[in-house]
């Protein structure tokens, strides 16, 4: 009987040190949001750019983040995890100097190539520390670092704008990146072991390359169409879009019938429980990073909060989603998925609760107003997040899981960044900056209303995947 290999005495510690480091990729999403318009009045920036700068940085990451996991699995996850956080800083530098749009732009999808370098090394890592009867702990840590890292963004970059440290205005959100990830890089040498797969599967260049193609097709038009008058070319690509989406399909399979390892394993798509929780989660991840986005804008440039006004604000939904998140993990056994369906209704409520609000108090709306709001849409979002992946990889194989959480992470994040462009042009599309409140309030209000659709179609989808009691 082949003994069990030797528990490493300091996974504890380890698994400290590369949580750090996925705070700061999942940080970094959503960090810019309360800087915004501090980034406009420096750079210059239009509102398409700032759209710009938050989508390429979630879809570089995105369509990178299969690959980054196979390069661990075939040069060392921990060789991985350390290119990938030193590239991390660098980058992170990188958009912390940046004199442009345009630079902030191409430092922000470096940022994100550096970030699906990283992040896939965390979970790879965790796996093969950790033993069975220990990583759901470690694990349920993982999740909660990865909720507090989202809602934080918006606080902590609203506090580092306000301080204007060394009359740096937006740049230490960047920055701050920096002393964090350095004494990460110095811990991960001395306390993260270095481990590898003896059957990694090989990259998938071509597939990476047509997919990148394929979402830029979709989402640049959508972001620059507005600004630019919807000029003949974005129409084009956005016609092309879906072909080019055919032709991966399709590369795919032909890597697949060649024994190849392709990017998306197309068998997954035979589940129909996988495929209807792909498009639930398309649907709500959609609505998650706009959220943010519209919300900031709305408070900053409508209501004239400042950055630190605004970030704060987010409090009481942090606040929310942090103990429901907490208790999901005791009432999901007895709900099942229905506890998603129970999150939903509570977002839809915080919601329409909210466009109330702005309705009612216009210019005089105040952080305590929306407090109630903000409290119940948190609370619903803590119930959905810790629980939609299980739910949607109920039916998946063992052998399966791997490429099967790798493709609703990818999808996760294209959503993300698909959100940004597609809800971010209907709320500038129906912003008349001319209106003052009156005109954010009906910009705010359109956009919302495409959110809660978008909440509403995720509560039917998940009604059709199996109720599944999940039983210790």
């Amino acid at each position: 009987m082949t003994p069990a290999p030797a528990l490493d005495p300091n996974r504890w510690r380890s698994l400290a040190v590369i949580l750090s480091a996925a705070f700061l990729v999942g940080l970094d999403f959503f960090v810019v949001n309360v800087a915004i318009p501090s980034i406009q009045a420096d750079l210059h920036a239009t509102f398409a750019q700032i759209q710009l700068v938050i989508a390429s940085y979630g879809l570089s990451y995105a369509v990178l983040l299969i690959s980054g996991g196979r390069l661990g699995d075939i040069h060392g996850r921990k060789r991985m995890f350390m290119l990938g956080i030193s590239g991390f800083i660098l980058t992170s530098l990188f958009c912390g100097l940046a004199h442009s749009p345009d630079v902030l732009i191409a430092a922000r999808a470096l940022q994100g190539i550096t970030g699906a370098l990283l992040f896939p090394q965390v979970l790879s890592i965790m796996q093969v520390t950790f033993p069975p009867q220990e990583r759901a702990a470690a694990f349920g840590l993982f999740g909660m670092v990865i909720g507090i890292s989202a809602f934080s963004g918006n606080v902590l970059g609203g506090l580092l704008v306000y301080a204007n440290w060394f009359g740096l205005g937006w740049r230490p959100i960047f920055l701050i990146n920096l002393p964090v990830g350095l004494i990460t890089m110095w811990a991960a040498v001395a306390l993260v072991k270095e481990s590898r797969s003896p059957k990694a599967r090989r990259l998938d260049l071509g597939g990476v390359a047509i997919l990148t193609t394929a979402l830029a097709m979709l989402l640049y038009p959508l972001i620059e169409g507005r600004e630019t008058g919807w000029p003949a070319w974005c129409f084009v690509l956005l016609a092309a879009a879906l072909p080019m989406l055919a032709v991966f399909v399709r590369y795919e399979k032909w890597i697949t019938a060649r024994g190849g390892s392709p990017l998306v394993e197309l068998g997954l798509f035979h589940d129909r429980t996988f495929v209807i929780g792909l498009f639930s989660g398309i649907c709500f991840f959609n609505t998650t990073a706009s959220f943010f986005l519209i919300s900031t804008i709305f408070l900053q440039n409508g209501l004239g909060y400042s950055a630190k006004d605004a970030g704060l604000t987010f409090a009481a939904f942090a606040v929310a989603f942090l103990c429901s998140s907490l208790s999901s993990a005791r009432i999901q056994p007895k709900m099942g998925s229905w506890i998603i369906n129970m999150g939903l209704t509570l977002m839809m409520a915080g919601l329409v609760m909210l466009l109330w609000l702005t309705d009612h108090h216009g210019a005089r709306l105040t952080g305590f107003d929306l407090a109630p709001a903000l409290l119940i849409y948190g609370t619903g979002q803590g119930f959905v997040m810790p629980t939609l992946f299980s739910t949607i990889l109920i039916n998946i194989k063992g052998h399966d899981a791997g490429s099967a959480s790798g493709v609703l992470s990818t999808v996760q994040q294209v959503s993300f960044a698909m959100g940004v462009a597609v809800i971010g042009t209907v709320f500038f599309g129906a912003l008349d900056p001319h209106a003052a409140v009156a005109g954010f309030v009906h910009a705010l209000r359109t956009a919302f209303s495409v959110n809660l659709g978008l909440l509403a179609a995720t509560f039917l989808l998940i009604l059709q995947v199996p109720r599944f009691p999940i039983r210790d």
